[in-house]
């Protein structure tokens, strides 16, 4: 008999978030096997787009129940040791700076 391998399944995550330079709330969506993976995205997005982001809200998609669940940043950074929902671009110093 063949053991059947367990394939992790991709989720749907939206960040609520709010630019440094913007007054409105914005929203971006990832696909992602869990909430860490998502926010490397997250992360990775805004550093290559020059963001100073900070994230207002945090939710998974249930396909289930068809609807939003909201992540409880409290809970989750109980866990992580400190979750820091503000992501902004840093200039490393190898990097050649094209902007004048």
């Amino acid at each position: 008999m063949k053991k059947k391998h367990s394939i992790e399944v991709l989720e749907e995550f939206k960040f609520h978030y709010r630019n440094s330079d913007s007054i409105g709330l914005s929203d971006k969506y990832f696909m992602a096997h869990n909430l860490d993976e998502a926010i490397d995205m997250f992360d990775y997005v805004c550093d290559k787009r020059h963001l100073d982001t900070e994230v207002t809200e945090i939710f998974k998609w249930n396909r289930w129940l068809s609807k939003w669940e909201k992540y409880d940043p409290e809970e989750y950074s109980s866990l992580k040791d400190g979750l820091d929902l503000h992501f902004k671009f840093e200039l490393p110093n190898n990097r050649v700076n094209f902007e004048h």
